[in-house]
Parts: structure tokens; sequence; C-alpha cells
């Protein structure tokens, strides 16, 4: 997955107002891991298309003075809405604010005219000389490559193809290393420059988009929290409260994601997350995570599989070291053990 996300930008007036386009295709390799019985664009990718507007906007508004514009805050982001296979997710943002380096934009995505998205967004500029000496080197390559991107998404052409192959699976944790049934769970990513979506994200300075450490803690948190109901939740990302970026994700780092179950409900569960890097926090998100329920007609069974959830969860070594608020061995929810048998009957079946 090639992590540039505006397909063209359709309007800009340099310090005022952006508006792009991005048309989600059913060839995106991720959409066979991300709910395969109910394919949408990921929540963090339409965030990450909000945030790839603003940049485009500061981008233009500063004239490419700094090398370096990132995302630094994410407030209030509400999903209301999906992004389906051929649908086009229309971005708008505006400049809100100017102070110092720090630009504050309000942004959302519409689909057919309806808000799907929306958020308030803090970007950074500078320098990275200022924050990264050993990388200042980079700049004059940094600087042409994003520079033919800009006129690429400007002109409404397409970045390379896709590589051949194996698709990018969408999973942003590698492996458990606590679990604490009701309470908390953490997990660990590593950061790899072989990782696709760090292909000209930032060029000559790759890093991990924001957006995907987002997801990596909603994956953290809401393992958690569907475990907690027994895995019988239909369980969306529904709200990013707060996010908050204190250094960038970079090749070699292994992110240590934390999350904490604050409340749960009916309506959904409260996930506090933080990632650090060694000692050094890296992000703090605050997320709400939805159960569906029966609120959206065009949703029929689960989104995933229970015998594929198992198999995740195995990968992930959850059952190796979850343990209950008392301290047993976690046990396997019935009713993933229940689809694995019925998975394995009809594999049987067929033979």
């Amino acid at each position: 997955m090639r992590c540039r996300l505006i397909d063209r930008i359709t309007q800009l007036e340099a310090g005022h107002h952006i508006e792009g386009v991005k048309r989600l295709s059913a060839a995106e390799g991720y959409l066979e891991d991300h709910f395969p019985r109910f394919p949408i664009m990921p929540g963090v990718l339409m965030l990450e298309t909000m945030y790839q507007a603003g940049y485009w906007l500061v981008r233009k508004t500063e004239d490419f003075a700094h090398s370096m514009v990132t995302l630094k805050e994410a407030r209030n982001v509400k999903f209301s809405g999906f992004v389906k296979p051929g649908q086009d997710l229309v971005v708008h943002a505006d400049i809100k604010k100017q102070d110092g380096p720090c630009t504050t934009l309000m942004a959302r995505g519409e689909v057919d005219g309806k808000t799907v998205v929306s958020a308030r967004l803090v970007v950074e500029a500078f320098e990275l000389a200022d924050r990264h000496p050993n990388r200042a080197a980079s700049r004059d390559y940094l600087m042409r490559k994003l520079r033919g991107q800009f006129e690429r998404v400007m002109a409404g052409a397409p970045e390379n193809p896709p590589h051949s192959g194996l698709s990018m699976r969408w999973l942003w944790v590698d492996r458990f290393v606590e679990f604490v049934r009701g309470e908390r769970s953490v997990a660990i990513k590593n950061v790899s420059l072989t990782e696709e979506p760090l292909s000209d994200y930032v060029p000559g300075f790759p890093v991990l988009p924001a957006s995907l450490i987002v997801e990596g803690l909603a994956w953290t948190g809401g393992i958690l929290a569907n475990d907690q109901r027994g895995f019988l939740e239909r369980t969306v990302l529904a709200k990013v409260n707060k996010a908050v970026f204190h250094r960038p994700a970079l090749p070699g780092d292994q992110l240590r994601y934390c999350a904490v179950l604050e409340g749960i409900e009916s309506e959904g569960a409260f996930i506090r997350g933080t990632s650090h890097v060694g000692d050094e926090l890296q992000a703090e998100v605050d997320l709400f995570l939805a159960h569906l329920g029966d609120r959206f007609d065009e949703v029929e069974g689960d989104l995933i599989d229970p015998a594929d959830m198992l198999a995740t969860l195995r990968l992930f070594g959850l059952y190796d070291v979850g343990r209950t608020s008392s301290g047993e061995p976690l046990d396997v929810a019935k009713k993933l053990l229940d689809g694995e048998r019925q998975a394995q009957a009809a594999a049987e079946a067929g033979t």
C-alpha cells in the first residue's frame, strides 16, 4: 500500500482552503484484512486523507519553505459513516489559525455530500537539520521528490503502480507482551524500512504514518475490549478524542503500545493509549470504539470470521501472555471456539 492517499486536488486557495478526492478501489490489498466481510476504508486512513489534504495546503501556503510538515495533534476525530469500494471520499481542510510553525485546520470528509469524518488537526513545519541533524543531507532529495508528488496530485496523475505479489496485511501490531482481561494490554510494533507504507511517504526520511500508530493502538485496545465482551460485538473505531505525537516512528524503532480499558458499556468502549520508544513517550491517543449493534442495516453478520479472528489472536501470542485479573491463564471465547469448530467441520465435509 502506497500511503499517498489524495488522488487529485480539485480546489486550492493558499492560506485558506483545499479540497481533494480519494477513490477507494476494491483492489486495495488491505481490504482483505480490514473487515473482510464488510470491506470499508479504515477510519485511520480517512484521518490520513484529511491530514494529507491539510499537508498540501500548508506546503503551498508557505511555498515549500520547510523540509518537514508533520501531524502534531488530531482532536475530536469523529467517524459518522463508511467509505465503500467504488466511492469517492471528498476531503476539505480550512486553515483556522497559524501560530509560528504550527497550523490548526478544520477538516472533514464527505461521501455523496454526506459528512463521514471530521477533525481538528494541528500540523507542524520544521527543518530536518534542527531535529534530526544526521539526516540533514536528505533535504534536497526530499524537496525534489515532494514537489514532484505535488505536481502529480494537482494533475490527478496516479502514483507509481503498486508492487505485484502479496498484498499488504492490515496488521498493525506484531505481538502482545502483556494482557490482563478487562484492564490493560501491551503490544509491540517493529518499524521496518521494508514496510510499503513508508515508501515515498516522506522521501528521504522514512517514517511510519501517524495514522497507522492510531490504528496500532486501536488494535491493542480493540482486542482488549472485544475480549471483555466475549467477541460478541461488532466493533469499529468511532472517535479519536485526542492524538498527540511527540516524535516520529523511524525504521529500527520498536513501538510499545499500552492500552487501558477506561470504561465499557453497551454503546462501546473507551481506551486510553500510549506509545513509547524505549523510555521515551512517542504518542498519546484516546479512543472510543463503538459497538455497531443493529444501527446499520447494511452491515450483516460478523465483520471478521470468528475462526480467522482466533487464528490472528494466536498469531499475536495473545494466549501465551494473556491472564485474567486474578492471574489465571486466559480462556478462549466460546464464540471463537465455535467458529473454529464450524470452519473445521466445513473443511472436513468438503474433502
